[in-house]
């Protein structure tokens, strides 16, 4: 479906409602709707967002424009972890592999043949190791000074979003892109999705316990919107 200058995708679900989502690469716009929605409804939906949906654009573009592009993962490879480039070592190895940060050099043990797609996993095994091992510490420093309790949080590949909040299960998911950035930019998703569990809405409200809790969060922001490095 055409609508403005845009393309959009539509998917028929057995779902209730209509849902628009922007993803990347390339802002790629999509519709997911239920059997009670017409074309003439889906259309008239799109372009009552469509500033929503060009702000979601825009920004999705801003961020990948800002992500360094993936290096080949060859010895000696910059890459991004916490903010900071580190160069990689290939340290010869046999059997799982892994990687470790030892004085500011990212070591992974792999076979000396091994293909850029099995370096890949060996990579982001690791982003989610440490990214998964960041959380219990935050989470128990701001569960007590935001009187908020968090029962289950995950790590995981996210297009769109920074981070996500269930709360009535109490989940918080983080995007494990988060690891490459400063560990302020992780805090302040975390924080923002904590904020989640006593708001659910991005209202006056919402922005009221993030200026209590976290004064500096829109510089976080604006920092994490900027790219991943310092």
């Amino acid at each position: 479906m055409e609508v403005a200058d845009l393309s959009v995708a539509i998917e028929r679900k057995a779902i209730r409602h209509c849902y628009i989502r922007v993803t990347s690469p390339g802002g790629a716009v999509r519709v997911s709707a239920g059997p009670a929605y017409s074309d003439t409804a889906i259309r008239a939906l799109v372009e009552s967002r469509l500033p929503w949906i060009r702000a979601q654009r825009e920004r999705l573009q801003r961020r990948e424009e800002a992500m360094p592009a993936e290096p080949v993962l060859s010895d000696g490879a910059r890459v991004v972890f916490r903010g900071a480039v580190h160069s990689l070592r290939i340290v010869p190895g046999r059997g799982n592999g892994g990687v470790r940060c030892v004085d500011g050099e990212l070591q992974m043990r792999t076979a000396p043949e091994s293909d850029e797609a099995t370096r890949r996993q060996l990579l982001e095994r690791f982003y989610r190791r440490e990214a998964k091992a960041r959380l219990p510490a935050l989470i128990a420093r701001w569960e007590p000074i935001m009187g908020v309790q968090v029962k289950e949080s995950r790590v995981r590949r996210m297009k769109t979003l920074w981070g996500s909040c269930n709360p009535p299960a109490r989940r918080i998911w983080l995007n494990l892109d988060l690891i490459r950035y400063p560990d302020t930019c992780f805090e302040y998703v975390l924080v923002h999705e904590m904020v989640h569990l006593l708001e659910r809405g991005h209202n006056a409200r919402f922005y009221g316990f993030m200026d209590r809790f976290l004064p500096d969060w829109r510089a976080r922001r604006a920092r994490l919107n900027g790219g991943c490095l310092d």
